[in-house]
């Protein structure tokens, strides 16, 4: 969804849609948190739920590098922003099917021979 919401946002000229495309993408800040929680052991729980922030973080560094170059390789400044949108799009995609593909949690908590974490909000007695 994100990636769909990405590839949206640089097809449409309204900013209302685009604000609203821009929060559903950010979405996945609170998902990705959540499902690192789940499948995370209770020991190396606060390593793992500080990964995602890092990687996040990579993206201010790395990001305006890729659109930089992708801007002034294009024809024009809006075709530059436009590539560079449907790029990240792309990556997104690629990195939501690779989630889908590789996350098992309750694969991961039986080969770590730990209990899955119950759903939040919800407690096991």
């Amino acid at each position: 969804m994100a990636a769909l919401s990405i590839a949206v946002f640089a097809e449409v000229d309204p900013m209302g849609v685009k604000i609203t495309l821009m929060v559903l993408t950010n979405v996945i800040l609170t998902v990705s948190q959540t499902a690192v929680a789940r499948i995370a052991p209770a020991g190396q729980r606060g390593v793992a739920l500080g990964a995602p922030p890092f990687v996040h973080a990579l993206a201010g560094i790395l990001s305006p590098l890729v659109t930089g170059r992708t801007v002034d390789a294009a024809a024009s400044v809006p075709t530059g922003y436009h590539s560079a949108y449907l790029l990240m799009a792309g990556l997104v995609a690629v990195a939501g099917e690779l989630a889908v593909c590789f996350l098992r949690p309750e694969k991961d908590a039986a080969r770590l021979d730990v209990a899955e974490a119950a759903p939040m909000g919800l407690a096991v007695h």
